[in-house]
């Protein structure tokens, strides 16, 4: 099972980090209920579910849900649920995603909708919604209920706000922080803060939980943000730059069309007029991007919420759990290293 975790987590380039092998336990539970205990009557479902699940994934919600319930208490049965229905949710986002963006690939192998079609897809996300709201119900906690409720509505709302700045030159900074959040961080956060609910603590103790979790989504939703213009279609497993070609305005592009330079401007036209369906106008706002230093200054940005998420973590009274919060903050910015 180690190895089938190595592998869904795509870390054997920098080794099997401490963070992991201390909930290792808990993430082979998770992983086996994921890929073989889904309740599903139809052959056909069952097989897309597999192929969903077998492509693997970094279980990095699941992972920080695991330890904030080590730091706070102890892992239960509780907390087993709620790192499934987590990314359940998840991974329902990301089919509908990959359907509204019509994408082909996803973690290096096509997607659902690539794969089969629409409406498979929006079937099969819808059922992974369903089985995650199956799991919050056995959680039978009201406060936990609100909270994943709203996660599930900052999600439609994150998803209409970017579709509504596409190609949005004046979008702001405030847009893009309330939609990193909507679309990332609030689940990141809700994990985090549900796991401190389940082991009773204090109010204080609950809203740093909180906070951890939202200032490291902020800080991956950025990285994934510069990764869009620095990793290759190999690395990423779909397709390079897809965001910006979608008119997706993010961190890198924004710290350049925010630029005083002169090029900023010739960025700005070219963004507005949505590349003209020119393959070298995109790849000249990519140029611009770059040379605007908009990848370097996102990566500031992800430093400085990464370290914001470590500054709440006076909560974690174990020093050794503290340490491998640490090192799990560290491993959302290994991937820009």
């Amino acid at each position: 099972m180690r190895q089938i975790l190595e592998q869904n987590l795509n870390i054997k380039k920098i080794g099997w980090p401490d963070f992991f092998r201390c909930i290792n336990e808990e993430l082979v539970i998770l992983e086996d209920n994921l890929r073989n205990k889904l309740p599903t009557k139809s052959s056909l479902l069952k097989e897309v579910i597999s192929y969903i699940f077998n492509a693997g994934g970094k279980r990095l919600r699941p992972a920080i849900c695991f330890l904030t319930a080590k730091g706070t208490g102890r892992i239960t049965d509780k907390h087993i649920i709620l790192s499934e229905l987590t990314e359940l949710i998840h991974t329902a986002s990301l089919i509908h995603d990959d359907i509204i963006d019509s994408a082909k690939l996803r973690r290096k192998r096509e997607t659902i909708n690539s794969l089969w079609n629409d409406k498979i897809s929006v079937i099969t996300g819808d059922f992974l919604f369903a089985q995650a709201s199956i799991r919050l119900g056995k959680l039978e906690n009201t406060e936990i209920v609100k909270i994943y409720a709203k996660v599930l509505s900052d999600l439609c709302d994150g998803e209409i706000e970017q579709y509504s700045l596409l190609f949005n030159i004046n979008i702001s900074w405030e847009d893009y922080i309330n939609k990193s959040t909507t679309k990332t961080a609030s689940l990141f956060a809700a994990c985090c803060k549900s796991a401190a609910i389940l082991n009773e603590m204090d109010t204080a103790s609950i809203t740093m939980a909180h906070e951890y979790g939202n200032f490291l989504g902020i800080a991956f939703q950025i990285v994934d943000d510069i990764l869009d213009f620095t990793g290759s279609s190999a690395e990423l497993g779909k397709e390079a730059g897809s965001d910006l070609k979608q008119g997706i305005i993010t961190a890198p592009a924004l710290f350049a069309l925010k630029s005083n330079d002169n090029r900023a401007r010739q960025l700005k036209t070219i963004i507005e007029n949505k590349f003209d369906e020119s393959t070298e106008d995109f790849k000249k706002a990519v140029q611009l991007i770059h040379e605007l230093g908009g990848c370097e200054k996102a990566k500031r940005l992800a430093m400085e919420y990464s370290e914001k998420s470590k500054e709440t973590l006076y909560f974690i009274r174990d020093h050794e759990i503290k340490s491998f919060m640490l090192q799990a903050t560290d491993f959302v910015l290994e991937r820009i290293s």
